[in-house]
């Protein structure tokens, strides 16, 4: 995490740690915001950040119960609502026009953010390995308490290859909302240019929930990755970092044309 500077946002429940990467790009040209899955922190874009080279910034929030972003000791303090509080203090700092991804719980805060902030501000949407209604297919614990999640999710870090995770309280408080999410209805008012990526073999988010958002939202285009799973950004950070490039490439385009 070396290259990456640090900068803090005011937010409702306090400051919110960002990591940017390329700080130093000319604001006028936007910025990409990073968000991160229920157990990841900003550590999670660590090879992604520095392949998004198109002369903005990056920014990388550590949502609540991350790094030094501020950590509640009740689990009511993570939901979705929470969440997308931070991501929207986060996209208000973030020089415009921006160009939001979101992977894992990441596409559930977008899409939270989204129903309660609209598009304002922003020109692209990418959503990578996600859900609007994870119902009983995308089941990422089992357990039925707080003690019981925090054990399950020490497992899914090493499985994903997360090198900084959430405390457990956090995971803990947003599975608890995220396993009630429904996200489905707010999906056809979004009219971002929008990419989802997904993996083919998806254990944690199956293929078909990618397919419901590509669906429901009028300019998506869906990429389906054959034989990948759930960290996308793992597997292969360059084509992930591409596919971001190629999506703000297009958007940015549409803006020009409609200008001229």
């Amino acid at each position: 995490m070396a290259p990456f500077v640090a900068q803090f946002v005011a937010a409702p429940a306090g400051a919110v740690e960002c990591l940017v990467a390329q700080s130093g790009a000319d604001p006028a040209n936007g910025s990409f915001v990073l968000v991160h899955g229920i157990q990841g922190t900003a550590a999670a874009w660590a090879e992604i950040a520095p392949r998004l080279d198109a002369g903005r910034a990056v920014l990388m929030p550590n949502l609540r119960g991350r790094g030094r972003s501020p950590s509640p000791g009740d689990i009511a303090a993570y939901s979705l609502d929470h969440f997308a509080d931070d991501l929207a203090a986060v996209i208000a700092a973030a020089p415009a026009p921006v160009t939001l991804v979101g992977w894992s719980m990441g596409v559930l805060v977008a899409l939270t953010y989204l129903a309660r902030f609209g598009a304002r501000g922003l020109d692209g949407l990418v959503l990578a390995s996600g859900t609007a209604h994870p119902g009983r297919e995308a089941v990422w614990f089992h357990a039925e308490t707080p003690e019981g999640v925090a054990q399950e999710a020490a497992a899914r870090a090493a499985r994903l290859g997360l090198t900084a995770s959430a405390t457990p309280t956090a995971v803990a408080g947003a599975w608890a909302s995220v396993r009630a999410a429904d996200l489905r209805p707010g999906l056809a008012r979004i009219t971002l240019p929008t990419l989802l990526l997904h993996g083919e073999r998806d254990d944690q988010c199956p293929l078909a929930h990618g397919r419901v958002i590509a669906a429901g939202i009028a300019q998506a285009s869906l990429e389906i990755w054959p034989g990948a799973g759930h960290n996308l950004m793992v597997e292969d950070p360059a084509r992930f970092a591409l596919s971001v490039l190629r999506l703000h490439a297009a958007a940015r385009s549409d803006r020009l044309n409609a200008t001229q």
